[in-house]
């Protein structure tokens, strides 16, 4: 793909499917796209950081945050590709039912690159969160969640318009798809988080 990396991502947030489109003209790459996925994992273990200095004030053992670190460095670097690895699968099955034409190399390239351009939003987020934190002493601020959410809403635009792409579909179709998809998932979470939350 002609020009840097940094670059055609700043692109694909101001036209993801064209972007999408320059690189399957490339042909799907299996290492440029495992290289998008590691890249992305980076990414989000460094933004979850964070996180796992939290998890380690909580922690009564020692050394409690060499091992929150550690156990995030586990999650994001070997984990979470496994897990991105069975949902591009997934993706194209699906896609694919509903006559979806790419295939699954296409799939994970939209899939993994979709994880690289939502990384960078993650890291803004969990810095802007760190720093608000650090200077107020407050981390769940109204304005803070809402800006995630938003965060969260473009991300899922984006990752709608590259499996469009890849797999051939109308742009509006996908969304409605990924909606609904997300909102099961969302709902069943808050299901399984309620029902923990009583229990406790």
């Amino acid at each position: 793909m002609q020009g840097g990396l940094v670059d055609a991502i700043t692109q694909a947030y101001r036209d993801p499917r064209r972007v999408m489109a320059r690189l399957m003209a490339d042909g799907p790459s299996e290492p440029r796209s495992l290289f998008h996925l590691m890249l992305a994992a980076g990414i989000l273990f460094v933004a979850s950081l964070p996180n796992a200095i939290r998890a380690a004030q909580r922690l009564e053992i020692d050394d409690a945050l060499t091992g929150a670190i550690a156990a995030h460095l586990f999650g994001y670097v070997f984990l979470l590709p496994l897990l991105v690895y069975a949902l591009a699968a997934l993706v194209h099955l699906v896609a694919r039912g509903f006559g979806g034409r790419g295939g699954f190399g296409g799939a994970r390239a939209a899939v993994f690159w979709s994880a690289l351009l939502g990384a960078p939003i993650a890291l803004i987020l969990a810095l802007l969160g760190a720093g608000v934190e650090a200077a107020t002493g407050r981390g769940q601020l109204l304005w803070l969640d809402l800006l995630g959410y938003a965060g969260l809403g473009f991300w899922l635009w984006l990752f709608a318009a590259n499996i469009a792409e890849a797999e051939g579909f109308a742009i509006t179709r996908v969304l409605l798809t990924v909606g609904i998809g997300f909102g099961v998932v969302a709902s069943g979470l808050a299901v399984v988080s309620g029902s923990l939350t009583v229990a406790g």
